[in-house]
């Protein structure tokens, strides 16, 4: 039987994303080399009554995995292994979990790299909003404002600031702004913000 957040098995032969990190390292020392199974610390819950505890690796499509840039520097294909299994999440940002990987075609992110991904992306729009603050973080301006430009108005820019603002205090705590790049960006798409708020 499937858990609360499980929908389905999925299709192991899809094409599956995830994004990683290459030039930190992770907070757990977890290491993810090419080309080879990586294995989850953690298995499968799927009688947890919190998403977070899940377990396994999220994993996503190429219309979702926008919302994933925060998480790394480095987009990989991901293989799923034959003697493991697949699952869909309920989640409405296309997240799957596997609890072994094989990561392959590793694809360096960089601005342009970014708004490609944005272009090919199917988000609800406060993902938007948080992923458009992701980008910002990670250095990726110019996708950051285009996301602002063509997702933010005035009737919903109010929404856009709270989630550019919780957002980034969860990631203060997480030590991914930690650069002047990653300030002085977030500080002008914030600027951006209110000045769509203050033209009401």
């Amino acid at each position: 039987m499937l858990g609360k957040f499980i929908e389905c098995e999925a299709d192991k032969n899809g094409n599956y994303y995830r994004v990683i990190q290459t030039t930190k390292e992770y907070s757990d020392g977890k290491k993810f080399p090419i080309n080879e199974v990586v294995e989850s610390n953690k298995k499968i819950d799927f009688n947890t009554m919190d998403r977070t505890q899940i377990g396994g690796f999220c994993v996503s499509t190429y219309e979702y995995i926008f919302r994933w840039l925060i998480r790394g520097d480095t987009l990989c294909e991901v293989v799923i292994p034959e003697d493991d299994k697949i699952y869909k999440t309920t989640s409405e940002n296309g997240i799957y979990v596997a609890e072994k990987i094989i990561l392959t075609n590793p694809k360096k992110i960089d601005d342009n790299f970014a708004t490609e991904l944005y272009l090919h992306s199917t988000l609800p729009e406060n993902s938007y909003f948080k992923a458009m603050t992701a980008c910002a973080i990670m250095g990726y301006l110019n996708t950051a404002l285009k996301v602002c430009d063509e997702h933010v108005t005035k009737e919903n820019v109010c929404n856009a600031i709270c989630e550019l603002e919780s957002y980034c205090q969860r990631r203060e705590k997480e030590n991914y702004i930690d650069n002047a790049l990653a300030i002085e960006s977030v500080k002008i798409l914030y600027n951006k913000l209110k000045q769509i708020e203050n033209n009401k």
